[in-house]
């Protein structure tokens, strides 16, 4: 059996290597990560593309990286979450689920677990008043569960908290034997945005990189500084002439087909001029739609994610990258797996369509040559 972790490594740094070595002290087996592929969770470009990022995980502790299909990476955190607990489930491989948190105990989690699974009415009036606040629903959420509780859960505001929440839901959602356990996170905060010695967030390391400040790399493993030469990044922002044109030849009854457009967001964006994405997102936000939740909208827009593909269940297990030493759990997954396990990208034409796409659409404005989910290997190290 190996462990799990969920993971983006945006780009990979000396936090995740942190949590990597800490999670064997707790528990010394193989890590299998699953990570995001060429989109993230906050619905952007990844810094680095995902073969680049499947290595640097494999020179750093982890013996196989999967690839969490593109309709659960870049969706909410529970979508998110669900996708890629079940994966990590239906793997029949995995013991434990490891994740950080600022919070460093699963108790608390496992407690709201419970409530929010199977919400008392008390509860539910509660967070039935938030909302009709115009407050967002993690907001209302937080709240009514403070009231519920009668505790102070202001924790529960910090991303890695918010997902290692959504983990022990999905956990207990689906009856898995997967058992979880959490590595508290050490220094700086999951969204910080200024780097803080040797061990930053990913938010502020992707900042600085944005910035040219080579200072930087004083956070990231000295294996993987090499990847970074002549890197040349591309934001949400670059992607804006796609987004037009697909505005202009999609109906509104269409758009509001795609993930996270909801509640007549379908109308704020196509009656909003705008130069940018970022100019369309400031002027659309409102305090009930963070800017988080509309970016993941523009980028299911721009990739074709509907709403109806977030609701079904994972189809396969697709291996980005394994260490040669380890082959043993490709062999393990293959027989154990309730899965399909797959590899090879010309024999799984239908199950990948999305990820073949969301690939050349992050390759347009990298000037990459279109099809390099055929021609790109897996990583083996």
């Amino acid at each position: 059996m190996a462990i799990g972790i969920i993971a983006e490594y945006n780009p990979f740094h000396k936090g995740h290597k942190y949590h990597i070595e800490n999670t064997l002290k707790i528990k010394n087996d193989d890590i299998v990560v699953i990570m995001s592929g060429n989109f993230v969770q906050r619905g952007e470009p990844s810094i680095l593309e995902k073969h680049i990022r499947t290595e640097m995980a494999l020179q750093n502790g982890v013996s196989m990286v999967i690839e969490l299909p593109v309709e659960y990476a870049t969706a909410s955190a529970d979508v998110f979450s669900k996708g890629a607990v079940q994966i990590l489930d239906k793997t029949n491989i995995i013991s434990h689920l490891s994740f950080g948190s600022e919070y460093g105990q699963t108790d608390i989690f496992n407690n709201i677990a419970d409530i929010l699974n199977n919400e008392p009415e008390e509860f539910k009036t509660l967070l039935k008043n938030f909302l009709s606040q115009g407050l967002s629903y993690p907001a209302s959420r937080n709240k009514a569960l403070e009231i519920y509780l009668n505790q102070d859960l202001s924790f529960l505001s910090q991303s890695n908290n918010i997902l290692a929440l959504e983990y022990v839901r999905s956990l207990k959602q689906i009856n898995s034997k997967i058992k979880p356990l959490t590595v508290k996170r050490v220094v700086s905060k999951y969204n910080q945005s200024t780097l803080s010695g040797e061990i930053s967030s990913a938010t502020s390391i992707r900042q600085a990189l944005l910035n040219n400040d080579e200072i930087v790399y004083n956070s990231m493993p000295e294996n993987c500084k090499h990847f970074f030469n002549n890197l040349n990044i591309k934001t949400l922002d670059d992607y804006t002439d796609i987004l037009k044109y697909i505005l202009l030849t999609t109906s509104k009854s269409d758009l509001s087909t795609f993930a996270d457009v909801t509640e007549g967001i379908e109308n704020r964006i196509l009656s909003t001029d705008f130069a940018t994405i970022s100019e369309l997102l400031s002027k659309i936000k409102t305090k009930r739609y963070t800017y988080t939740k509309l970016q993941k909208a523009i980028v299911h827009i721009l990739l074709n994610i509907k709403k109806s593909d977030q609701n079904k269940n994972p189809q396969y297990i697709r291996i980005l990258g394994f260490k040669k030493d380890k082959k043993y759990l490709l062999t393990e997954l293959t027989k154990k797996a309730t899965l399909p396990v797959l590899i090879n990208v010309k024999e799984n034409e239908t199950l990948l369509q999305k990820e073949i796409l969301s690939t050349d659409i992050y390759n347009l404005v990298h000037k990459n040559k279109k099809g390099l989910e055929y021609t790109t290997p897996v990583v083996i190290k």
